[in-house]
């Protein structure tokens, strides 16, 4: 053979070769595509494990589907680590709330660590820890101070009563409901209803509340005869109470002129009760020194000033032990809470969640990430009963309006 027919074989057989490789790599990323790319730190594309993994978790099995994982790939040991396109996970639970607009108001997406611990004995039980990881700017986070200082143990929480089954503490951050743009177009038609009611007040309501709050604020549900239903009282430390006190006396006032509030003293208290014009669950408020409450009803709203000037009884779930640089923390062993998830992302798994203690923390990290820390044997969304208890209350007004 001549050598130049040989030089020309060669040169044949290694295009030949590379073509070949070419098409065996893209068939393999063809094959993991529609989990996204490579895990951050990781030359590992995600599989179909991952996901199956990820779907022996009650709630995630019907919350997270393929197209909203970026990647996800399994340790030796069945650790997950996953990314998370949040907005594919959450928009179709907005829009069947008609509240897709909102969407904006939550982060991009979400890097998460999951270790799965199972025991199996006389009752088979799994134990989740998860860490997330939360980059970029996020309205829903906006509210939490990223530099909270004091000592756990808050006056809010120590005027919490009874035996509440899931607790929320958090720090906000007062300055930003004075924000003219906070919460974006999501936000918008509330900051329109803000600035008539300053307009007609002559105040400018939004700046004084945030100059009279001091940031802590605890949320306690508390359980009724029926998963479907729960009371609620919302606690918030005051730096001044004077102001927000007339603010109340005068809504107070105008809500009797209406006959859709009763006011009266409770132990030297001005406390107001305001009936939903739907016929719905009403509202209970007042001021009790530097506390400002909010209950679903006024028994919950005067066993709060009582247990306020008798000091803290513990009962029912304990406050979460937490570092003092978390901005947030919850805690629930609640029926309802897991009923309200379990509807919220149309799973079959409530029974599995029911009774169980799940705890979790937000802390801030650098200038804008946030990183969750979860511990129990639910998924980290669990040991939140304020969205459940809002998707409740706003759909038995629409009920009861009906």
């Amino acid at each position: 053979m001549r050598r130049g027919s040989v030089a020309a074989a060669i040169a044949l057989l290694l295009v030949a070769i590379a073509l070949a490789s070419v098409v065996v790599r893209r068939c393999a990323q063809r094959r993991t595509s529609h989990f996204a790319s490579s895990v951050v730190g990781s030359d590992r594309w995600a599989d179909d494990s991952a996901l199956a993994r990820l779907q022996e978790i009650p709630l995630y099995r019907t919350l997270i589907h393929a197209k909203a994982m970026r990647a996800g790939t399994v340790d030796g040991d069945g650790t997950l680590h996953v990314e998370v396109d949040l907005r594919a996970v959450i928009e179709p639970r907005l829009a069947a709330l008609g509240i897709a607009d909102t969407s904006g108001l939550f982060p991009v997406s979400a890097r998460g660590t999951i270790s799965i611990q199972s025991s199996v004995g006389l009752t088979a039980t799994v134990g989740l820890r998860e860490s997330w990881i939360f980059d970029g700017p996020a309205t829903v986070f906006d509210l939490f101070d990223r530099n909270p200082a004091g000592r756990i143990e808050t006056l809010a929480l120590d005027a919490i009563p009874g035996a509440p089954s899931a607790l929320v503490r958090m720090r906000l951050m007062p300055s930003r409901l004075a924000d003219p743009s906070f919460g974006g177009a999501a936000f918008a038609p509330w900051r329109d209803r803000a600035s008539f009611a300053e307009k007609l007040l002559g105040r400018p309501l939004r700046a004084e509340i945030a100059e009279d709050l001091a940031g802590p604020a605890v949320f306690a549900l508390y359980e009724t005869e029926a998963d479907t239903e729960a009371e609620a009282v919302l606690a918030v430390e005051l730096r001044r109470s004077d102001r927000l006190a007339g603010l109340l006396d005068m809504l107070f006032g105008l809500g009797a002129l209406t006959e859709r509030a009763t006011v009266r003293r409770y132990r030297g208290v001005a406390t107001g009760s305001f009936v939903s014009g739907s016929g719905g669950p009403g509202l209970a408020l007042a001021v009790d020194g530097p506390v400002l409450f909010v209950a679903t009803s006024r028994a919950r709203l005067e066993s709060a000033i009582d247990a306020r000037r008798t000091g803290p009884q513990r009962g029912g779930i304990a406050a979460a032990e937490g570092d003092s640089a978390a901005s947030w923390n919850a805690v629930s062993a609640s029926a309802f809470v897991a009923h309200g998830w379990a509807r919220l992302t149309r799973s079959a798994d409530e029974a599995k969640l029911r009774g169980v203690k799940t705890s979790a923390a937000l802390w801030p990290e650098g200038v804008s990430r946030w990183r969750l820390e979860v511990h129990g044997p639910a998924p980290a969304i669990t040991a939140d009963p304020i969205l459940p208890f809002l998707r409740s209350l706003f759909g038995r007004r629409q009920r009861d309006g009906d």
